[in-house]
């Protein structure tokens, strides 16, 4: 069950396969594929309301999945705000914000999940990274590797983050036989039961709407018979699932559903109703493709186990194994890794203990290219009152005086010449200074330094006085409109 909230740190302004609360907001929405748990807020008011409000706002998937998503009349109004990418095409997207129109722009590519019909993984790549966001995924060990678009010059890209499905990130599921081998134990079954009579059925006790098509049509080309199931319209663009189906109840091979079929079951009674053919009475096994109770086993188990006279587990998973897992997580090697589920039994912290080995640090990305040569440049400070409080660069300490104020320092000082230079080294004074600075008095311990001033007569603003010292210099510009400082 997803526990994934909608957004990535990445590109906050997107969300998939959540549709409520904060996620109301976004720029985009996307849906990996038909599972309620990915769904949630989908059809609710508040997003209705939102998409009348906004022409700009759409939600991104595969073909398939709106195919599947339409045939349910309560997404009808999605009709029209739904944009269909192509498997393995990268596609370019406008993110915009209505009210700013500010906008982003990022590269999504859909790739095969292998999980249900229609379901994806979303690559984006954009100005904050590189973030792949699996959803729910199946895929085999070494299966990564032949992906094409998730490499670039020969390796695989550069992944900022991954927002991984989880579901068996658990050391109990640390092997879970391929499909195929599942197929392969599920097929031997059911081809010794109906081979026996026409009388003799074979109920799949499936949970799920959709995901359950592989083992269907596999059934159905190698035994020649079409499996019986309740509805057909979302699979009516499909043909090559479509051919296999049927909604005719006089076959062997049930996939119907009902909310009490497990009674019905009871009373040797499939969903549909049907307990009997030319009325000669059925025959009939049940087998239930788990994942789950074959995890919670403490002992190794074959593909199937009896559980009953008449009812079979059927080991068969729609997600990856602890190992397929830590295979993907270790071939893609992203700096970050979220968890999209918490297993039954673990926390978020437990998970993250398993994954983050797997990941690569931070300083492992390659460095980015900073031009050189940036000079090195005497600092200008522009200050406006001669009230400003002055420091020497590194001041001794002297006694009775921490910082210098250059009114305190040219206090009853007039200027009588357009140019002056007044020099202080050790305290003696040259030039023609009129009054008296009784703060100058003595011997200074200061380093020696120079106030040096120009005096246009036709202008009414002071001209920049120049503060120089063995150890910097820093200038200084005052204005001030009269020839006096006070």
């Amino acid at each position: 069950m997803s526990s994934f909230q909608g957004q990535m740190a990445e590109y906050p302004t997107i969300s998939i396969d959540r549709f409520d609360r904060e996620n109301l907001k976004a720029r985009a929405y996307f849906l990996s594929h038909c599972h309620k748990d990915h769904m949630k807020g989908l059809r609710a008011p508040s997003l209705k309301r939102r998409l009348e409000c906004s022409l700009k706002v759409f939600l991104y998937c595969s073909p398939v999945t709106k195919e599947l998503l339409l045939t349910s009349p309560k997404y009808r109004f999605w009709e029209n705000r739904i944009i269909t990418i192509e498997i393995e095409t990268p596609t370019q997207i406008s993110l915009v914000d209505e009210a700013s129109g500010e906008k982003e722009e990022v590269v999504v590519t859909l790739l095969p999940a292998g999980h249900c019909p229609g379901s994806v993984m979303f690559l984006f790549q954009g100005s904050n990274g590189t973030v792949l966001y699996t959803g729910d995924f199946r895929l085999a060990k070494g299966e990564a590797s032949r992906m094409e678009l998730l490499h670039s010059g020969g390796r695989v890209k550069d992944i900022q983050s991954v927002y991984l499905d989880t579901t068996f990130c658990d050391p109990r599921f640390y092997q879970i036989p391929s499909r195929e081998q599942c197929l392969r134990g599920i097929l031997e079954l059911v081809r010794s039961w109906v081979t026996r009579s026409p009388h003799h059925v074979v109920w799949l006790n499936c949970k799920a709407a959709y995901g359950y098509e592989y083992l269907f049509t596999n059934l159905s080309e190698e035994l020649g018979v079409q499996v019986h199931v309740d509805k057909l319209d979302m699979f009516k663009n499909m043909p090559d699932i479509l051919h296999h189906l049927t909604t005719d109840r006089n076959t062997q091979i049930h996939a119907c559903r009902h909310p009490k079929a497990e009674e019905c079951f009871q009373w040797n009674k499939l969903p549909c109703g049907i307990t009997s053919q030319n009325k000669t009475a059925l025959h009939t096994i049940s087998i239930k493709p788990s994942t789950m109770w074959f995890g919670e086993r403490t002992r190794k188990t074959n593909v199937i186990v009896r559980t009953g006279e008449s009812s079979y587990r059927a080991c068969f998973s729609f997600h990856s194994s602890f190992s397929e897992i830590k295979d993907f997580l270790s071939y893609i090697c992203p700096v970050n890794v979220y968890p999209n589920v918490i297993p039954v039994g673990l926390t978020v912290d437990k998970v993250m203990d398993v994954l983050k080995p797997l990941c690569r640090s931070p300083q492992s990305v390659e460095p980015k290219y900073k031009p050189l040569g940036k000079l090195k440049r005497a600092r200008t400070i522009h200050l406006d009152s001669v009230d400003t409080m002055i420091r020497t660069p590194r001041p001794r300490k002297m006694k009775g005086c921490g910082q210098w104020s250059l009114k305190m320092l040219l206090q009853n000082l007039e200027i009588q010449e357009e140019k002056h230079i007044f020099e202080n080294r050790g305290w003696k004074m040259a030039g023609q200074v009129k009054g008296s600075c009784g703060l100058l008095e003595g011997q200074s311990s200061l380093p020696t330094f120079k106030l040096a001033t120009s005096l246009a007569s036709n202008s009414s603003f002071w001209p920049p006085w120049h503060l120089h010292s063995h150890a910097h210099t820093q200038i200084f510009t005052f204005k001030k409109k009269t020839k006096t400082l006070l």
